[in-house]
């Protein structure tokens, strides 16, 4: 705890990241990718694989655009750093782990933004979702967005559990927020790759399925060229439910 604090203290940030608790999430992340790195790492090698897929699809290799990049652990940061001209790593935090990681690659550039370009306003009191528009004039040819499409709604409706809003309609800005994420994928004029959860189930100590929840919240997406299963929660992990499990189904479109 007295290093996670002191990583708080000392890691550079932007205050919409302290505000919004994504720097404490990063670091807690961090923490978790240490303690569960035997589950983690099939998961891992299967985003890298896809995003190297997704790189031999692009004809022209200007700037290959990684969105909810983190801890840059699923990235093939050299093979990338290689092939194209210049790679954007997007996200709201990067800890000081992911800073080195680049530190010897010139051509790789870490960009803190809100990808929703919403935060400020939920923030702020507002509920409405706006549609992202930047990057969309760069010369990106190669976009990924990486396990983060179903993780903005989490954030971003924390404001509007303080205003008392009804679940009706915190329901509606998280799928907005999610709709909001795939258009603007969409309109990128570049190979598109989307890498995000497709299932979530809860399995108890017995191995039986006791929840199962749909990440996307509703929102349809684009069928998945490729699917694997990532154990986010492998037993013992759970301090809340000791001996409990829980398993993604992640899915991979490139288009």
């Amino acid at each position: 705890m007295i290093l996670e604090a002191w990583q708080w203290l000392t890691t550079p940030a932007t205050p919409l990241a302290r505000r919004s608790g994504l720097l404490k999430e990063a670091i807690a992340m961090q923490a978790r990718c240490k303690r569960c790195e035997a589950a983690w790492q099939p998961h891992y090698q299967r985003c890298q694989q896809a995003i190297r897929e997704a790189m031999a699809q692009s004809k022209r290799k200007r700037i290959l655009m990684v969105m909810g990049a983190g801890l840059l652990q699923d990235i093939p940061l050299h093979q990338a750093s290689e092939a194209f001209e210049q790679v954007w790593l997007v996200d709201m935090v990067f800890l000081r782990s992911a800073r080195r990681l680049v530190r010897d690659l010139p051509n790789v550039r870490l960009i803190e933004c809100d990808l929703t370009e919403s935060l400020t306003g939920l923030f702020s009191g507002r509920t409405d979702i706006v549609s992202p528009q930047r990057f969309l004039d760069e010369p990106i040819d190669c976009v990924v967005s990486l396990n983060v499409l179903t993780q903005l709604p989490l954030t971003a409706i924390r404001p509007g559990l303080h205003r008392n809003l009804e679940e009706a309609e915190l329901e509606k800005m998280g799928q907005a927020l999610i709709q909001a994420h795939l258009e603007y994928l969409s309109k990128f004029d570049a190979v598109r790759c989307l890498i995000c959860d497709r299932w979530v189930a809860e399995y108890d100590a017995q191995g039986q399925c006791i929840d199962e929840l749909d990440p996307a919240w509703g929102v349809r997406l684009p069928a998945p060229d490729t699917t694997w299963l990532w154990q986010v929660i492998p037993r013992g992990e759970s301090t809340q439910a000791p001996g409990h499990e829980r398993t993604h189904k992640v899915g991979r479109s490139i288009w």
